[in-house]
């Protein structure tokens, strides 16, 4: 008896020390006088089966149930006590015509076979010994460098950067976009990223855009061929020539990650919205394809703008949209601000902006400069009807201009530039932009010396206004020498938001 329990409890010990699955076996003696059969017939171990039960539970359990059992054998050993003392020739040995069948709940069983999961996977130790066929099968990644903030710690352990570089990809615009880095450096180069620039080829991007289509829009390399192949096929159906798909598709970066339904309803709304002919709508959608993929906020708000603000009929409105598709996406305020310089100061009428309305094309900046240079030489006339009349296209309306006409205009600029005032404080027409969120960004790009100059300008600069006073003339900034330093990092900020801007209303 004293054994049995000694062997149950250390079975049971056993089981509890160990964290992963095993098949614990108890056998039992066939002699009743070691393991008296009321005992063997016991419910000791069978509701361990229940996996739902927690091993601290499952302890509590197996020691109430072996005290029970054993309460009810105790009596009996009083008896046994007294036949331990007859010699062993009176003792009948016990034989067993079977093995032994432990049952509970109606299911017999030779040997009682528990099975514990304490884990939901096994744990392997890191020495634990693996077979041949396994070491062979397994597959051991390249070593990466550690967690870095830059891609370029990457390019030589990674195929697909490496390949891409080449293209011209502009990794440096990839690692500032969230997650992108990451999605690179998991795509396989021959199976992910091969058979996508193939498509584009044989689509028909040239080689020398697909690095600027990849830099815009990394994302087409997740996209499956069959929804590439389906929407291209959608566009082909809608009789748009290949040569048209092709240029849409490298100005219009993120054009073939729309859906087929997307592109449809995108469609249907300028044909339906502007009155336009199918072919007419595919003339406006092939010249500005970002009308199938940005915002339609935009678009119905200068479409209002036009007819209640501007005073257009839908007729005139169809033939602007149609010469200049630029308007339905142009910024609002600078297109009531162009408008109202040109209707109301230049005097020009609805029928005339509709005969040359690439005037609502051209920068406020600019043609306010020609309008009064214009005035400055006694020639700001409009009306086709008086002499001397200047046409509104933008060709004429400098070609129509004396000969000296180009000399005349650096030398307005010149005083236009010294009448603003900013040079006379050593400043650059840059360095008097607002600081809005585009333009912090852009300053933190600029190059070490090249901040650290516009910075002594403007601690200078504001020394100077505080004390009343202006800087010598021969150190006044010159117009020849004043640089646009910061107009083009201005611009790649602002292109990037309005990509990503896009992109999130998707």
């Amino acid at each position: 008896m004293a054994s049995a329990c000694n062997q149950l409890c250390q079975r049971c010990t056993s089981i509890f020390r160990s964290r992963t699955v095993g098949i614990i076996r108890f056998q039992y003696s066939t002699n009743a006088e070691h393991c008296p059969p009321k005992l063997l017939r016991a419910p000791v171990l069978p509701f361990m089966l229940q996996r739902s039960q927690t091993p601290s539970k499952m302890w509590t359990q197996v020691v109430r149930s072996f005290s029970e059992s054993h309460t009810k054998v105790h009596s009996s050993e009083k008896t046994t006590r007294d036949t331990d003392a007859l010699p062993r020739t009176h003792v009948v040995p016990y034989q067993n015509p079977r093995p032994l069948q432990l049952s509970h709940g109606g299911i017999c069983v030779n040997e009682l076979q528990t099975a514990l999961d304490f884990g939901e996977a096994p744990v392997h130790s890191a020495l634990e010994e693996i077979s041949d066929e396994v070491a062979v099968g397994m597959v051991i990644q390249s070593a990466l460098p550690p967690v870095s903030i830059s891609l370029k710690d990457y390019v030589n352990e990674s195929e697909t950067l490496r390949k891409l570089v080449q293209l011209g990809v502009q990794l440096w615009k990839l690692e500032q976009r969230p997650n992108v880095g990451s999605m690179l450096l998991k795509l396989d180069f021959q199976a992910d990223v091969a058979p996508r620039l193939v498509f584009l080829k044989q689509l028909g991007v040239e080689d020398s855009r697909l690095g600027h289509l990849i830099s815009h829009n990394p994302f087409i390399l997740t996209e499956s061929l069959e929804n590439l192949q389906a929407r291209v096929a959608y566009l082909k159906s809608k009789k748009f020539s290949a040569e048209s798909v092709a240029s849409m598709v490298s100005r219009a970066p993120y054009l073939l990650n729309f859906s087929v339904k997307r592109i449809d309803n995108r469609l249907g709304f300028f044909q339906q919205q502007l009155g336009l002919s199918a072919h007419k709508t595919r003339d406006v959608v092939t010249r500005l394809p970002r009308l199938l993929c940005g915002s339609l906020e935009p678009v119905k708000e200068n479409l209002k703008v036009c007819k209640l603000e501007m005073g257009f009929r839908e007729n005139e409105l169809q033939h602007i949209v149609t010469v200049i598709p630029k308007v339905l996406t142009a910024n609002k305020r600078k297109l009531i601000q162009l408008f109202d310089y040109v209707h109301n100061t230049m005097s020009i009428p609805h029928d005339l902006i509709v005969k040359f309305p690439q005037v609502l094309n051209t920068k406020y900046l600019r043609i306010k400069e020609r309008h009064s240079f214009l005035q400055f030489l006694g020639k700001a006339q409009y009306d086709p009807a008086q002499p001397n009349y200047i046409s509104l296209e933008k060709n004429n309306m400098a070609s129509r201009a004396p000969a000296a006409t180009s000399r005349l205009l650096v030398g307005f600029r010149k005083w236009y530039y010294n009448a603003a005032g900013f040079n006379k404080i050593g400043l650059m027409r840059d360095d008097t932009i607002i600081e809005d969120s585009d333009v912090k960004e852009a300053i933190r790009r600029l190059p070490e010396n090249v901040y650290n100059d516009r910075m002594f300008r403007l601690k200078r600069a504001l020394d100077l206004s505080m004390k009343h006073t202006i800087l010598p003339k021969e150190q006044w900034t010159k117009y020849e020498e004043d640089v646009r330093y910061l107009e083009p990092y201005l611009k790649e900020v602002i292109r990037e938001r309005k990509e990503v801007e896009e992109w999130s209303k998707k």
